[in-house]
């Protein structure tokens, strides 16, 4: 089986200063640039998410960022001048690629991010309870980027699936306008049909996970990190129950 793209670190450009996480920026030994979370920065639980919504993400025909798994040579994190490079200790870290010529999606954008994506964006995120991505006329944390050149790059999912038995609000989503279209039962089963067809890859997904990501004993699989993948993938499964559509 594929396993997911590893890369190595090579240069600690700079930690970021916006968001909650403060990614680092952060060069591989190809001279590509990531932004990267680590297991002691963001905990085990996000990284989790992280992979799982990316990997579904793509099979949605989201334009998610691409992703890799990040490693560190022996010395990089120790003699780093980052006063905070501690955060990218506890094994692979996650690494979104840096989006060239992008910026955050301005609300004065949203039109040109095409309607169908919109719906799909709005659903993929009730769906795995990320309210991570708002935005209104007065701003917002929007986790999208928009390039004139490539259009929309899906970011950030550390917030997913938490907590897990929450039903989220999502009236402050960015693309929130596009719940009435989902009364048209064509629509709805379009999209129904591709997040559907994308868990039917849950155990492929959940195979590409790194191992320290999910225990915190990596020796007693009774250690499970919080939620767990059986609980994760309750949430998700309730797509094929007519309830979940009374949430949109």
């Amino acid at each position: 089986m594929k396993r997911p793209y590893v890369v190595e670190a090579k240069e600690i450009l700079r930690q970021s200063t916006q968001g909650r996480t403060k990614p680092f920026i952060i060069r591989d030994a190809n001279n590509d640039q990531y932004v990267v979370k680590g297991v002691n920065g963001v905990g085990q639980q996000s990284l989790v998410s992280e992979l799982i919504c990316s990997e579904l993400a793509r099979r949605c025909e989201l334009p998610v960022a691409e992703y890799a798994l990040m490693r560190f040579p022996t010395g990089l994190l120790d003699f780093s001048t980052e006063p905070r490079a501690g955060d990218l200790e506890g094994g692979m870290a996650f690494a979104s690629k840096v989006a060239p010529h992008s910026q955050d999606l301005l609300f004065s954008l949203i039109g040109e991010v095409d309607e169908g994506t919109q719906q799909r964006l709005l659903l993929f995120d009730i769906w795995i309870n990320n309210e991570d991505r708002c935005l209104s006329s007065q701003g917002g944390n929007v986790n999208l980027l928009w390039s004139a050149v490539s259009g929309l790059v899906v970011i950030d999912h550390n917030l997913a699936f938490d907590p897990i038995n929450h039903t989220g609000n999502f009236e402050n989503h960015v693309f929130s306008h596009q719940r009435e279209r989902f009364a048209d039962l064509e629509i709805r089963a379009r999209h129904e049909a591709v997040l559907d067809a994308a868990l039917n890859d849950w155990d492929m997904i959940t195979d590409l996970i790194p191992l320290e990501w999910l225990y915190r004993d990596i020796d007693d699989e009774t250690s499970e990190i919080q939620p767990t993948l059986a609980e994760r993938f309750n949430l998700l499964v309730r797509l094929r129950d007519p309830s979940f559509w009374s949430l949109i």
